[in-house]
């Protein structure tokens, strides 16, 4: 089963600073800020939504296949891509950048983060890949026109499809989002952007379940919770020792969730599944650099539910 998942693929970058943001803000001056924070290290990670569950669904044997954008500095994610045997349909254009995240940490854990999206404001140029014998889709955050068009395509070629809008919440009013959820089959959002679609929309979780088979909200190292159907399952996080990295987590848990959805299982499954994938991203730095093996995944799965995983 051929899994489309659209959205950003972007590098992050993250640097080190060995002090504290604090020590160098005036209030007094906070309305001409001019300051330069040199930092001790930096790394250069891939990442994006779409390449990040993308790669969890790989890991866990599925087929997926990303759909988005890259800049004239991404021909080495394209050939990345190429080595994990993921297939896509991204553009590369060579007039701007592919989507960079800068983010700052200071001793405290303090952060300071610029984003900027680059090739992903032109996804929506790329077509939609009429070829492929897609089954099944994920349409996450993008540029705004890439997942209006996305969301379209999904239904004008009968693919169900999971909407996931994630940081996109902010490029859509109240009325959008709701077409959008009436549009989907399925809707998977962080608690957070659940409260940010209740406020935007004026609609409840239930109500909202309601649209959809099935809502799927997740809460961190709280669990997951999924309504459908009238009925509502939560299922607790696995818990893990080292978890260093939270940034990544919750694109793993969706790698998990597709497979399942793919595969057919029930939703406690699914949602205890995708929960173990989550917990092998938090002991690694990086979105994409866990790597653990169908049979680390099973294990992991018994230990923490009691129950054999049968692929």
């Amino acid at each position: 089963m051929t899994v489309m998942i659209s959205g950003s693929i972007a590098y992050d970058n993250i640097l080190s600073y060995n002090g504290r943001f604090s020590d160098h803000l005036i209030a007094d001056s906070l309305d001409h800020i001019n300051l330069t924070f040199v930092t001790e290290s930096m790394t250069r990670n891939y990442g994006g939504c779409a390449a990040n569950i993308a790669y969890a669904l790989k890991l866990l044997g599925g087929d997926p296949i990303v759909v988005g954008a890259v800049g004239t500095d991404g021909s080495d994610y394209l050939y990345r891509f190429d080595e994990l045997d993921i297939k896509t349909a991204v553009s590369k254009f060579n007039d701007t950048y592919t989507a960079q995240c800068f983010i700052t940490t200071d001793l405290t854990g303090s952060q300071l983060a610029t984003f900027n999206p680059g090739a992903m404001n032109r996804a929506h140029e790329q077509s939609f890949p009429e070829k492929e014998n897609i089954t099944f889709a994920l349409v996450g955050p993008d540029g705004r026109q890439a997942m209006i068009n996305r969301v379209n395509e999904c239904v004008a070629h009968k693919v169900p499809f999971i909407f996931d809008i994630g940081q996109g919440v902010s490029l859509f009013n109240g009325e959008e989002i709701r077409d959008f959820i009436n549009k989907a089959d399925y809707v998977a959002a962080s608690a957070y952007e659940m409260e940010l679609i209740e406020r935007a929309t004026g609609m409840n979780a239930q109500a909202l379940a309601g649209c959809v088979k099935a809502l799927i909200v997740t809460h961190g190292s709280s669990g997951s919770t999924v309504y459908a159907q009238g009925k509502t399952l939560t299922v607790p996080a696995v818990r893990v020792e080292n978890d260093i990295d939270p940034v990544g987590a919750g694109d793993a848990y969706r790698g998990g969730l597709l497979f399942g959805l793919s595969e057919g299982w029930d939703w406690e499954k699914t949602l205890r599944v995708a929960s173990v994938v989550a917990s092998f991203k938090v002991q690694s730095r990086g979105a994409q650099n866990y790597k653990p093996s169908r049979e680390d995944i099973a294990r992991r799965f018994e230990q923490a539910y009691g129950e054999k995983l049968e692929f």
